[in-house]
C-alpha cells in the first residue's frame, strides 16, 4: 500500500511536513505540526468525489505523488514476485454515506494513479482500492477490496455477523473478481488515551474468519497480525505510541489470547488453501442490492441506508431459512449469471419504482426464466423469524432443494475446474456446543449426510470428500491461555546492551536507541529506577521503571506532555475532527530539543520546544534524578498559561478495577473506570496503588494556579495539572505490601503524618 496517502494513524498520513506546508495543500500550520492527515484526505471520508477533484487540481500533489510512486515501485522491483496486488491510495471509496456514486472525479483520480503505477509495473499486477460498504461497489473503476472491524461488543453476535455479511456481499457484486478483505480485525485500535486496546473475546477471530470464508472470501489481510510500536513521534495525535490492536502476537512476538484462533485458521488454510482459492460458494438464491436501481441525482443517503438495512434483513432471512444467498447488483450482473440462481430475493426498501433500465430488464429476464422464483418483500424482523416456513413454500414452487439442510448458516464451497471438491463451512455463534445432522445436496453430485459437532463460539471449514486432519482444537503455543494477562506496558527493549551500568550512589543521563526505532531517547537512571524520555515524541516520559520489578508506572500515553491552558479549536480543514480530537493533543508528538546538563553525582536533563503555531509559546522542562532515590523531579515553564498531562499506571491487565485505588491526601478513594474528579488547587499530591501487584505511584506538585483534574481509565489515570509560569512536580515509584502500608508511604513521602501534621519525607 504505497499511497501516496498512507493513513493508518501515521503522522501526516505518511506525507512529509515540508510538502504539506506549501500553500497548494491549504492546510493550517497547526494541523501540520500536530501530524494530522492532509486536509484533502480527511475530505474524502464523506466527499470522495470533491476530494478527488481537489487532488486532481493540485499540480504539486500530482507531481510529488508521481515521483514518490515511481521511486518506490522501482525500489521494490527486485522483490516484485512477492507482490500480489497494489493498493491505489488508502481508504478510497469507503462508507455508504460517502460521495462515491456517481463519482466522475474519483474515477478520473483512480485512473491517474493507475496510470502512474502501471508505468512501472505494467498491466498485469492487480490494482485495488480498500473500501468499506461503498454505495455501489460494482461501480468502482478498479477492483474493490473490503474492510471489516468488529463493533463495540466484547463478544460479537448478530449485529457484527450481519455487517460482515453485507460487507462481503457488496464485494461479490463485482463481476469476475473474488472477494478480498484488505483489513480484517476482530479487535479495535488502542486509543490515544488508553493503556490497553479495548477488550475483545478471542473467539471473535475464529467466528469472523470462519464467516468470511464461508461466505466465499478468497483473501484476508489480518490487520495487523502483530502489535507494533511507532517510531517516536511518527503517530498522529489521535493514536497511541503503540499500534496496539490486541493482535495475535504482542510487540515482543509472543502469542496473545488471540493467537490460538488465528493459528487455527492458519493451519486450515495451510491444509486446504489451494483448493479453497479456486472454490465458489454454492448458492441457493440471490439477494438484489438495489441502490443502482434509483436515480443517483435524487436518492438520499438516508434512503441508501434504508436499502442497506433491507439488504441485511434479506440476508438474515436467507440464513434463518438455511439458504446460501449471494448478493447481486442488477445493474451490473450478467443475464447468464443471474439466470443461474434458482431464486431471487428482492428487498423492496423504497416505496417507488425502479428507474434504472438495466435493473428492470434484468428483473424481467429472470421472471421469464423462473416464473415462480422471485420473492419481493419489504422485510422486517418478524419476517426473519418465519423465514423457514416461507422458504419451504418458495423452494417447493421452484423445485429446488437446499444445498445444506439441518444447520442454519452452514454453506458449501465447491472447487472450480477438474474433479469438484466440496467443503462444508459452519459457524456456531452460541455459547453452547452444537451437534447436528446435515444433509448436503449439490446439483449434479450425490447427496451427503454429515454429522457436525462445533464447540461454543467456534467455526470450521472441512472437506466432505476426504478424511479431514485433526485441526480443531489446535494447542495453544507456549502455555498461553485466554486468561493470560497482557503485559502492562508492553515495552520491548531490543537493544538491551544500550543501557549502561550505573555505579553505586550515582545518577546518570545518556542517549540511546533503546526501542530500536532509530530515534534515540534520553535515559536517566540510578541503581533503583530508570526513566526514559523521548525528545522526538513531544518530550514524553514513556518509562519510569523500578529496576527491582522491571515494571513501569508511566504508560503508553506518556507522562509530562505539554499543552496550553486554552487549546486551539479544530481547524475547519480537518473534516474528520469529531473522530480525531478525542483528547487535547498538546505537544503530543512534536520534536523537542534535549540537552544533558549533568550526569554522575546527579542527572539533569533539559527539554525545550518553541511552538510556531501556538503564538510562539516556548516550553522548557528540567528533569533531575538524584542517586539512591525513587523520585524524579520536574520543573516546567511556559511563556503562556499552560498545563501538563501525566499518565500513570499500576497493576496489570487481569486486575479487577476495584483493586486499583486512588489515594487523595489521607483518604482512600476507589473510582469507577471512566470517573473524573477535580481536586482543589490546595491539593498537592495523589497516588495510585494496586492491592494485587503492591505497586505505588505517587505524583506531587507545588501549589498550582488552578484545580487538578484526574481521569481514571482502565489500569491507570490521566492527570491534568495547570503549570503556571513555573511549576515543580515530583514522581515516585515504590512498592508497599498492604493498602495501609501504601497510605503510610504516601504520607511520609508527601511530608504528612496520620493526623495531617507535617512530618519528615521518606526518601
Amino acid at each position: 500500500r504505497p499511497g501516496p496517502v498512507i493513513r493508518n494513524e501515521w503522522r501526516n498520513g505518511g506525507y512529509p511536513a515540508w510538502l504539506l506546508r506549501r500553500p497548494e495543500y491549504d492546510m493550517p500550520l497547526h494541523d501540520v505540526l500536530e501530524g494530522r492527515y492532509p486536509a484533502t484526505a480527511t475530505l474524502q471520508n464523506a466527499h470522495s468525489d470533491d476530494a478527488a477533484k481537489e487532488w486532481l487540481a493540485n499540480d504539486t500533489h500530482r507531481r510529488f505523488a508521481s515521483r514518490w510512486l515511481r521511486t518506490l515501485l522501482r525500489d521494490v522491483q527486485p522483490w516484485s514476485s512477492d507482490v500480489i496486488a497494489i493498493a491505489l491510495d488508502d481508504d478510497q471509496g469507503a462508507y455508504l454515506d460517502n460521495q462515491t456514486w456517481p463519482a466522475p472525479h474519483l474515477a478520473q483520480y483512480l485512473r491517474y494513479l493507475r496510470g502512474v503505477v502501471q508505468e512501472i509495473t505494467g498491466p498485469h499486477v492487480p490494482l485495488f482500492i480498500n473500501t468499506y460498504q461503498m454505495k455501489v461497489t460494482a461501480s468502482s473503476p478498479v477492483w474493490a477490496w473490503g474492510n471489516w472491524y468488529q463493533g463495540d461488543a466484547y463478544a460479537i453476535g448478530e449485529h457484527d455477523r450481519a455487517q460482515l455479511e453485507l460487507d462481503t456481499g457488496l464485494l461479490q457484486t463485482r463481476p469476475l473478481q473474488p472477494a478480498m478483505i484488505s483489513e480484517f480485525q476482530a479487535g479495535w485500535l488502542q486509543g490515544p488515551d488508553e493503556t490497553q486496546p479495548r477488550p475483545a473475546d478471542p473467539t471473535n477471530t475464529a467466528l469472523a474468519l470462519g464467516s468470511l470464508i464461508g461466505i466465499g472470501a478468497h483473501g484476508i489481510v489480518n490487520f495487523p497480525v502483530q502489535d507494533t510500536l511507532y517510531p517516536a513521534g511518527d503517530e498522529v495525535p489521535f493514536a497511541n505510541a503503540f499500534y496496539g490492536w490486541d493482535a495475535a502476537l504482542t510487540i515482543e512476538g509472543a502469542p496473545s489470547a488471540r493467537y490460538a484462533p488465528t493459528a487455527t485458521w492458519g493451519a486450515i488454510l495451510a491444509a486446504y488453501g489451494p483448493a479453497l482459492a479456486r472454490s465458489h460458494r454454492v448458492a441457493d438464491a440471490a439477494v438484489a442490492y438495489l441502490t443502482s436501481a434509483y436515480d443517483p441525482r435524487s436518492i438520499t443517503n438516508d434512503e441508501i441506508a434504508t436499502i442497506a438495512q433491507q439488504t441485511i434483513l434479506a440476508q438474515q432471512w436467507c440464513r434463518a431459512a438455511s439458504l446460501a444467498c449471494d448478493l447481486v447488483d442488477l445493474h451490473y450482473v450478467s443475464r447468464g449469471a443471474l439466470r443461474h440462481y434458482p431464486l431471487l430475493v428482492v428487498p423492496r426498501a423504497l416505496a417507488r419504482p425502479f428507474v434504472d433500465a438495466q435493473t428492470n430488464a434484468a428483473l424481467a429476464a429472470f421472471r421469464n426464466a423462473h416464473p415462480s422464483s422471485t420473492f419481493d418483500r419489504n422485510f422486517s424482523e418478524r419476517d426473519v423469524a418465519r423465514a423457514r416456513t416461507e422458504a419451504n413454500a418458495l423452494l417447493a414452487r421452484a423445485l429446488h432443494a437446499r444445498t445444506v439442510d439441518g444447520f442454519a448458516g452452514a454453506t458449501v464451497l465447491q472447487t472450480d475446474g477438474g474433479a469438484p471438491q466440496l467443503f462444508l463451512a459452519a459457524q456456531n455463534y452460541s455459547a453452547a456446543p452444537v451437534r447436528a445432522a446435515l444433509t448436503v445436496h449439490v446439483p449434479g453430485l450425490s447427496t451427503r449426510h454429515v454429522q457436525l459437532t462445533l464447540p461454543a463460539r467456534s467455526a470450521t471449514v472441512q472437506p466432505l470428500d476426504v478424511q479431514a486432519p485433526e485441526i480443531f482444537p489446535l494447542p495453544l503455543s507456549r502455555g498461553v491461555t485466554p486468561e493470560t494477562p497482557l503485559p502492562l506496558d508492553g515495552y520491548a527493549f531490543p537493544a538491551q546492551a544500550a543501557f549502561r551500568r550505573v555505579p553505586p550512589h550515582q545518577a546518570v543521563a545518556y542517549r540511546a536507541d533503546v526501542f530500536g526505532d532509530g530515534a534515540p531517547v534520553v535515559v536517566m537512571e540510578n541503581t533503583l529506577v530508570r526513566v526514559i524520555v523521548s525528545p522526538s515524541a513531544g518530550g514524553r516520559g514513556f518509562v519510569f521503571e523500578s529496576k527491582a520489578s522491571g515494571r513501569s508506572m508511566f504508560n503508553t500515553i506518556g507522562a509530562m506532555r505539554d499543552g496550553l491552558a486554552l487549546p486551539p479549536s479544530p481547524s475547519p480543514r480537518d473534516y474528520i475532527a469529531k473522530y480525531t480530537h478525542e483528547m487535547d493533543a498538546g505537544t503530543f508528538n512534536r520534536p523537542y530539543d534535549a540537552a544533558i546538563l549533568r550526569s554522575g553525582s546527579i542527572a539533569v536533563v533539559r527539554l525545550s520546544y518553541a511552538a510556531q503555531d501556538l503564538g510562539g509559546t516556548h516550553f522548557v522542562r528540567t528533569l533531575r534524578l538524584l542517586p539512591d532515590e525513587r523520585e524524579l523531579r520536574l520543573e516546567s515553564r511556559a511563556t503562556q498559561p499552560a498545563k501538563r498531562f501525566d499518565a500513570l499506571s499500576v497493576g496489570d491487565a487481569s486486575d479487577d478495577p476495584r483493586t486499583i485505588r486512588i489515594l487523595i491526601a489521607q483518604h482512600d478513594a476507589p473510582l469507577s473506570i471512566g470517573t473524573t474528579v477535580t481536586l482543589e488547587a490546595s491539593m498537592s499530591a495523589i497516588a495510585l496503588y494496586s492491592t494485587k501487584t503492591h505497586e505505588l505511584a505517587v505524583l506531587r506538585w507545588s501549589t498550582t494556579p488552578g484545580p487538578v483534574t484526574v481521569d481514571e481509565r482502565r489500569q491507570g489515570i490521566i492527570v491534568e495539572v495547570p503549570s503556571g509560569t513555573a511549576a515543580r512536580a515530583r514522581y515516585a515509584y515504590d512498592t508497599a505490601p498492604t493498602l495501609a502500608g501504601a497510605r503510610a508511604a504516601f504520607e511520609h513521602l508527601t511530608g504528612r503524618t496520620s493526623d495531617g501534621a507535617n512530618g519528615g519525607a521518606r526518601r
